[in-house]
């Protein structure tokens, strides 16, 4: 199966994820997520606004036009148009970044829930619950986000320095959206590599080897995460279970 194939594969399985969620009453699994996001979203915009005031202010702090004339009255007039929109498309550029992550890391518990479940469901085996275990797995879930989180802005510091460079910087950001499906379809996919008992190398290692199934999770993540409201609470919940089915069906256990 080469990558498109897999890629087609990540993506196909969130059709058979709605259904097993629907089918098996999964439904109640979006109440948190519901809650979560309410409070993300107003959380998440007081802060634009807050850093980007903030930042502003201080900026044009170093600006005095009341004694200056009329040149530096119409810069600080510019600066204050260009830094009120600026900075908050800055800020929230980062957000959008960050909040996926933050996501993941407060939804770990769920998701690793829902992962081993939809395994139980399709493959009949079941996991004794094991509190230790089920500690490590959403401990897993959250360093492996935090992991992939500083990654991921780490490079896009980098391309706001080479975003310049003919072709080399026009490609940047397309290489980084493709980044940013894998390493979201990494974390999906990794709760089904910890039951296995594999460690994070192996896991880095299988991704890799499945990267094309890991940026298909991620891509309709991501897609669903921008729609406002219902598209959030629904990733949060389909993905896992996607991630979960699509490595059973790679592994012929699933048809």
């Amino acid at each position: 199966m080469n990558v498109f194939e897999q890629f087609g594969l990540g993506v196909r399985s969130y059709i058979k994820a709605l259904s097993l969620v629907v089918n098996n009453g999964l439904w109640i699994y979006f109440i948190y997520p519901l809650v979560i996001y309410v409070l993300l979203f107003f959380i998440g915009f007081e802060l634009i606004h807050y850093l980007s005031d903030g930042l502003e202010s201080f900026i044009l702090g170093y600006v005095d036009s009341e004694n200056a004339g009329s040149w530096l009255s119409f810069l600080k007039g510019f600066l204050h148009f260009f830094l009120s929109i600026g900075l908050k498309i800055i800020f929230f550029l980062i957000y959008s970044t960050v909040s996926k992550y933050v996501v993941l890391i407060l939804m770990s518990p769920l998701m690793a829930a829902l992962s081993e479940k939809t395994e139980t469901i399709v493959t009949g085996k079941k996991y004794p619950f094991d509190a230790t275990q089920f500690a490590k797995d959403v401990m897993r879930g959250i360093l492996l986000a935090l992991r992939n989180m500083f990654i991921q802005l780490a490079l896009v510091l980098v391309s706001c320095i080479i975003v310049c460079i003919p072709v080399i910087g026009w490609l940047c950001p397309l290489f980084l959206l493709i980044l940013s499906y894998y390493f979201y379809g990494f974390s999906m996919l990794d709760y089904v590599n910890e039951r296995k008992k594999l460690d994070v190398t192996k896991s880095v290692g299988y991704m890799r080897a499945h990267k094309g199934i890991a940026i298909g999770n991620g891509f309709v993540f991501s897609v669903l995460f921008n729609i406002p409201f219902i598209g959030v609470v629904t990733a949060t919940v389909l993905s896992p279970v996607a991630g979960c089915l699509a490595v059973l069906e790679k592994e012929n256990v699933l048809k």
